[in-house]
């Protein structure tokens, strides 16, 4: 189970390149991780169980595709989602420029900055109600995948209200598979089965209603 640690910055003093650095510290590959154990099962990624947040999923409603898995605090988010890459190189410095064009193009500011797992975006974008929103949006390779975790509310705005999803990020499992994917193809998550009662696993869809 993850615990918040209090404050990012107290164990994460250093940055390292967004890569899997230490063996003691995820995010981990599936190939090297051992058992699921109290994992929640989410196909390409297995989740650990917080009770300081709840967990969610996001549903295309159409192809009733799971798209992303969120763990959700009172005053905050993260959103994970990870995508195939190549067995050569890593994809996030590609994807860290793309997503920066893709913030300006819908009218935000954005500035690359170090962080606990090496270059991440901090940005700012466009609310509905026309006001600028933070988002901080890390991404971390691994073998042939790209975790991509994306924070808003005061996470991605006070580093010390980071610290329990850093935790969790840390704890997480990427279950990449052996079927063939193009680079940055979204890889396949799933409802977990095994889900205790005292951690509800809406999605998304359900929590609007």
């Amino acid at each position: 189970m993850a615990k918040s640690s209090g404050n990012e910055a107290d164990s994460h003093q250093d940055s390292q390149p967004n890569t899997q650095q230490d063996q003691a510290l995820g995010p981990f590959d599936a190939d090297s991780y051992g058992d699921l154990g109290d994992l929640f099962d989410a196909g390409a990624l297995w989740l650990p169980k917080v009770d300081a947040a709840g967990l969610q999923f996001s549903v295309e409603k159409k192809s009733h595709r799971v798209v992303a898995a969120m763990y959700v605090t009172r005053d905050s988010a993260m959103q994970l989602q990870v995508f195939a890459a190549p067995k050569s190189r890593g994809i996030w410095q590609n994807a860290c420029a793309d997503t920066r064009l893709a913030l300006a193009q819908q009218g935000g500011v954005s500035q690359e900055a170090d962080g606990p797992f090496g270059t991440e975006l901090h940005a700012q974008v466009p609310t509905a109600q026309g006001a600028q929103a933070p988002i901080r949006i890390i991404g971390i390779d691994g073998p042939r995948w790209m975790l991509k975790a994306t924070l808003t509310g005061a996470a991605a705005a006070e580093p010390e209200s980071a610290g329990l999803f850093i935790d969790i990020l840390h704890s997480v499992v990427v279950n990449r598979g052996q079927r063939p994917h193009p680079p940055m193809d979204m890889l396949d998550l799933q409802l977990p089965t095994h889900a205790s009662s005292s951690h509800a696993l809406p999605t998304s869809d359900e929590a609007e209603r």
